[in-house]
Formats: structure tokens, sequence, C-alpha cells
């Protein structure tokens, strides 16, 4: 979708007009007048347009050639970041339905144009690439103009748009990986996107794959024991931004982002059910987000390092599978006595987290669909945020920008008592710590691999895919993570 932001008071050569509505009546257009306000008024005092938010009421001028979507904002006392993105997306989805290929969008002084882009951009995803019946393909809007004022600035709008554009791509690049079958996902796969991001960004950003081979001369053994099990190669994908090379410009910090990358999850010799394991294709969204933060990377010019860390595999049942009761030597020396294969992810992360530490960041942030006990304590309105001590100053940060961008993360508590629950007769530690309190025991575990780094865990079990369709979410793979971490990456100093 193409969006551009112009200022002029004209609807000539429109077909599809979108107002933003509250319910009490805002918000302000300024002194534009609409031709068909009276027909408003009507239809609100009928009741037929209530203006809740993400409710659209499509009207028509009286000559037919104009259609009215009319996008509910909820109260105008509400108009936060979600409001215009919930409002611009019910109105996106609900032309595009009527085969609309373009629209104007009256904006209001008070507008957040960069929410609304994101509304516009996010909303009506489908992943489609096999369907070969066009009529059940996904429909969206080609091109919408923002409508300023007559006279009014549309720079500051159009920055907005433009910034709200590149973060979006990498947000529909991670529902893509994320949604692709597990015979076309698979660990080659995502490296060989990770190579692809690296080739467009115009060196900005390097990318090194690491194979078994080199993993098992390195001691990635917990990884490694993972994926034994399947036919498909495990990798480690190694990116990195670093925007100060091969220049004098001054960096604020080192960030390393780490994530899971299960391109399928059958639980290994602890076979999952078969019910809704179809859905495991979805346990690499932690890969996903970090690979989507790096495809928006290169054009947003943090003044930042930040490595990548993709710890790839698929953990599958057969012969050389690792098994519940064997011992694994991690690549920090610590050993870990496996008592269910299906907590893989923490297995993965702990060698990725060890050898994150190699680059001396100044922060560590791993995102992991792991544990079913953080979707059972928060449903699929938020992530479980965990950390250290060097991590807990950033929580309050990213706990902010998830409210801004609608991906919310609420923390867990992380006494030193819960270690005690991962303890083992017959090695360092256990990976799974009994029936309750398994978000925290799972953070927990990481963190004995993550210490002493400043170290931050994301539980996006809950929130990598939903059940229903919302606003600019949609009902499969969300990539969640996209716009938390580009958003915290930017306020950094």
């Amino acid at each position: 979708m193409k969006i551009d932001v112009r200022a002029g008071d004209s609807l000539a050569g429109f077909e599809n007009l979108i107002v933003l509505s509250s319910s009490d009546g805002g918000p302000d257009l300024g002194e534009r007048s609409l031709p068909e306000e009276a027909l408003f008024a009507r239809l609100r005092e009928r009741g037929d347009f209530s203006a809740k938010r993400g409710k659209v009421l499509c009207a028509y001028s009286e000559d037919g050639s104009l259609r009215w979507a009319l996008a509910g904002l909820g109260p105008s006392d509400g108009l936060g970041p979600r409001a215009w993105r919930d409002a611009a997306a019910a109105a996106q989805k609900a032309l595009a339905a009527l085969g609309a290929k373009e629209a104007a969008l009256l904006l209001p002084a008070e507008a957040d144009a960069g929410e609304i882009a994101f509304g516009l951009l996010l909303s009506g995803y489908k992943y489609d690439r096999f369907i070969s019946n066009d009529d059940k393909k996904g429909k969206r809007l080609e091109r919408v103009t923002l409508l300023l004022p007559e006279g009014a600035d549309p720079a500051p709008a159009q920055e907005a748009v433009n910034k709200a554009s590149i973060i979006a791509s990498g947000t529909r690049f991670a529902r893509d990986l994320l949604c692709a079958p597990g015979n076309l996902a698979t660990p080659a796969h995502l490296a060989r996107e990770a190579e692809r991001i690296a080739a467009d960004s115009g060196g900005r950003i390097t990318t090194r794959v690491i194979g078994e081979e080199e993993l098992e001369q390195q001691g990635f053994r917990a990884l490694l024991a993972v994926g034994q099990g399947s036919e498909e190669e495990s990798r480690l994908i190694v990116l990195d931004y670093d925007h100060a090379a091969g220049e004098n410009t001054a960096q604020t910090k080192t960030v390393a982002l780490v994530g899971k990358g299960v391109t399928f999850d059958a639980g290994g010799i602890s076979l999952k059910p078969p019910a809704l394991m179809d859905e495991m294709k979805y346990d690499m969204g932690g890969a996903a987000a970090v690979l989507g933060v790096f495809r928006a990377l290169a054009e947003m010019d943090l003044p930042l390092r930040v490595l990548g860390l993709v710890p790839s595999v698929e953990n599958m049942p057969g012969g050389r599978a690792y098994r519940p009761g064997d011992i694994i030597v991690a690549r920090s020396g610590l050993s870990i006595e496996v008592k269910n294969t299906d907590a893989e992810g923490r297995l993965i992360l702990a060698d990725a987290l060890d050898y994150a530490k190699e680059f001396e960041p100044d922060l560590v942030i791993d995102l992991a669909t792991l544990t079913g006990a953080c979707v059972v304590a928060l449903a699929h309105e938020a992530a479980a945020v965990m950390a250290n001590e060097g991590g807990e100053p950033y929580v309050d940060a990213l706990r902010a920008c998830g409210e801004r961008t609608g991906e919310r993360v609420w923390p867990m508590p992380m006494y030193d008592e819960y270690a005690d629950l991962l303890k083992s007769d017959f090695a360092d530690l256990k990976n799974t710590g009994g029936r309750y309190g398994g978000a925290i025991i799972a953070g927990k575990f990481l963190q004995r691999f993550a210490d002493p780094a400043p170290w931050v865990h994301l539980d996006i079990a809950g929130t990598a895919w939903t059940e229903k369709e919302r606003g600019p979410v949609p009902k499969v793979g969300t990539g969640f993570g996209v716009r938390l971490l580009l958003d915290f990456l930017g306020s950094l100093d």
C-alpha cells in the first residue's frame, strides 16, 4: 500500500473517503465542512453509527459518486495510539472488502499520522502465497491519501508515515516467516532470508551462518541436541548492524537480540498431542521478530550496534533424537538434565545467550514462544517480561514502548527461590521445574546462561499468534516484537 500526505480541501478525484469519528462528536477537522454532515448527524441520532472503536459504517453521497466510510474512534478522551490504529484498520478492511482500491482519509488536526499509517498498512493481512483462487486472496487498498486542511504543512505527517512504512514492512516480513508452512520455513530458509536482508542493506548489515560442524567445534551442544532428531541441519544465524562501522560516528550502546527459531516443534520424544500441532510452525516467533527488526534497521539509521542471534532447529522425534533423562553439557559448561524434550526452546537459547556475551553487549534481549504457562497467565493480551539485575532498568522502558505500540509486556517476578525448582540430582540443573510457575521457571533457567550480562527475557507465546483478529493484528502469526523492539531501540540514548 502506498500512503501519501497532502494538504487541500478538494475531494475531487476520490471515490472513497474515510472519516474518523469519536462517539461524542470529534475529532476536529478544522474549518473543513463535509457535504454529508447532515447525513452523518441523522445516522448518529438514529443509532445507526455509534462510533465505537473499530466499528465502520459505509454511506453514500446523494448522487452516488462518493462512498463514505465512517470509522469509530471511541470516546474522544481516549484517543491514544490504539484508537487511531484500530479505526484506520477497520476502515481499510471495510473498503477493501467492497472492492475499493483507493481512498482518501480526512486527517484530523490532533491525529497521530504514524499510528493511522500502521493501522492501514498492517490490517487485512493474509498469508495467501499458496492460494490459487484470486477471489480468496487477501484484499487490501492499494493507495490511501491522508488529506490535511488547506495550508497545513504535510512534512511532519509524511515523515511519520514513512517511518511507519519501514517498520510495518518489517512486521509483515515477520508475519510471512511465521505463517509459512514448516516444509518451507526450515532453518535453511531462515538463513537464506538473513543473507538476503544483509545483501539488501547496502552494507549496513552483515550476516554469518554457523552450521553443525562449526557448532560442534564451538561447543553448542544444547542447541545441537534439540535438532539432532531432524533431517534438517541446525544453524546459528548471526546478524550485525553496526552504525559506526567504517565511520567516526559515536555509538551509544551495543544491544544483542536473541530469537528462538524452532521452525517446527513436534515436541521430540515428548511428543505433543496431534490437536493443534500444526500451530507449532509458529514456534519461531522470536526468530521472525529479530529478522523483521533487521529488515527495517538499515533504513532507520539508528546510532547503535545491534546483533541478532537466531538459533534455528527442528524439534522432531527420530532414532537420533535426544531423550528424557539425557544429560547435556551446554556451551557454558553447565550440565543440563533433560526432563522433557518439549522444553527445547530454553536449551537452544542457553547456548545462544552464552555466545552473546562474547560481544560484550550493553544489553541482551531474548524473545521466545517459550511456555504455555505464559498463555495461561496473560492470555493473548501481553508478553511476559523478566530480567536479571542488570536488565531491570530497561523493563519500564519496554513497558512504555509496549503501551505505545500496542505490543504490551507485563513483568513477572524473578525471586531467587524459583531457581530451587531447577535443581537436579544428576546435573547442574534440569530443563523443567514442575507444574507451577512455568513461565518464570523457564526465565530462571535462561538467567543461568545470560548472567552476568544485562538481560531481558520476553516470553511471547501468547502474542506471537492469536485466535482472533483485532484491529491491525491478524488471526495468524502476528509479527509481535518488531514494533516493540524498534521503538525501544529508537528510545535508547
